[in-house]
C-alpha cells in the first residue's frame, strides 16, 4: 500500500472524528443530556421543598442530611453536596455553551436562501427558550445569593435555620411574587425543553410527538405546583 495513501486515510478519519465532536447534532445532545439532569433536579428539589409542610424540624433535619449527611460513608461528612455542586456547574457551563453555539448556528442557517423554515409554533418556542434561558440566569444567581449563602436577607438573620429563611422570605408578598415569577420562566422553559430534549436524542417520533409535548406540559407544570406551594401556603398562613 502506498505510505502517502494510508497517511491521507488517516488524516480523514481522524478529521472525520474531531468533526463528530462538533456537529449540531452532538451539540444538541449534550444540551439535551445536561438539560435533563437539571429537570431531574429540579423534581427532587420541588419534592424535598414540600417537607415545609411536615414541620420545622422535619424541614431542618432534610437541610442537614443534604449538606452533611448524605451519601456517608460513601463521601465524606458534608463532601457530597460539594460534589454535587461540581457537577451542577459543569452541566450548566455546557448546557449554556451548547445553547450558545446552537443559536450561533441558526442564525447563520437563517441567512442562507436554502434554509427550511419552522413551523411558527417551533420558532415561538425557540425565541421563548433563548429569552426564559437568558432570565434564569440572571435568576439562578439570584436564588444561590438569597438561600444557598444567605447574602441576600429578606427578613432572616444570618444564622437563621433553612426553615426560618423560608418562612420570613415568604411572609413578605414580593418575595412571592419574585418566585412566582422565576419557577414560571423555570417550567415555562422545561415544558419546551423536555421534548426538545427527548427529540434531540432522537426518541421522539412522528406519532409520539403529540405525546410528548403533552407530557413536558404535565412535568412543567407538576414542578410550578410543587415549588410553589410552600411559599403560596406560608403567604397565606398556613406555614408559620
Amino acid at each position: 500500500m502506498d505510505p502517502t495513501l494510508g497517511a491521507m486515510a488517516t488524516t480523514s478519519v481522524a478529521t472525520k472524528k474531531r468533526r463528530a465532536w462538533t456537529t449540531t447534532v452532538f451539540v444538541k445532545q449534550l444540551m439535551a443530556v445536561s438539560g435533563l439532569f437539571f429537570v431531574l433536579f429540579l423534581l427532587f428539589h420541588s419534592y424535598g421543598n414540600l417537607k415545609m409542610f411536615l414541620g420545622k424540624e422535619v424541614y431542618n433535619d432534610y437541610a442537614h442530611w443534604l449538606k452533611e449527611e448524605a451519601f456517608v460513608p460513601i463521601f465524606p461528612h458534608g463532601g457530597f453536596i460539594w460534589v454535587f455542586r461540581f457537577a451542577m456547574v459543569l452541566m450548566l457551563v455546557i448546557h449554556v455553551w451548547a445553547a450558545a453555539v446552537t443559536w450561533k448556528r441558526s442564525r447563520r442557517a437563517r441567512s442562507s436562501r436554502y434554509v427550511v423554515k419552522k413551523s411558527a409554533a417551533d420558532a415561538y418556542a425557540a425565541r421563548t427558550m433563548r429569552v426564559s434561558g437568558v432570565l434564569l440566569l440572571f435568576l439562578i444567581v439570584f436564588h444561590i445569593l438569597h438561600f444557598t449563602t444567605g447574602t441576600v436577607r429578606t427578613g432572616f438573620a444570618a444564622d437563621s435555620t433553612p426553615y426560618d429563611r423560608m418562612v420570613a422570605s415568604f411572609q413578605q408578598p414580593l418575595m412571592v411574587i419574585v418566585y412566582l415569577v422565576f419557577v414560571g420562566f423555570v417550567c415555562l422553559h422545561v415544558s419546551h425543553g423536555f421534548w426538545s430534549a427527548f427529540q434531540s436524542l432522537g426518541w421522539v417520533r412522528a406519532g409520539t410527538r403529540k405525546f410528548m409535548v403533552v407530557l413536558s406540559g404535565c412535568v412543567g407544570g407538576l414542578i410550578f405546583v410543587m415549588f410553589m406551594l410552600p411559599p403560596l401556603a406560608i403567604a397565606f398562613g398556613l406555614i408559620s
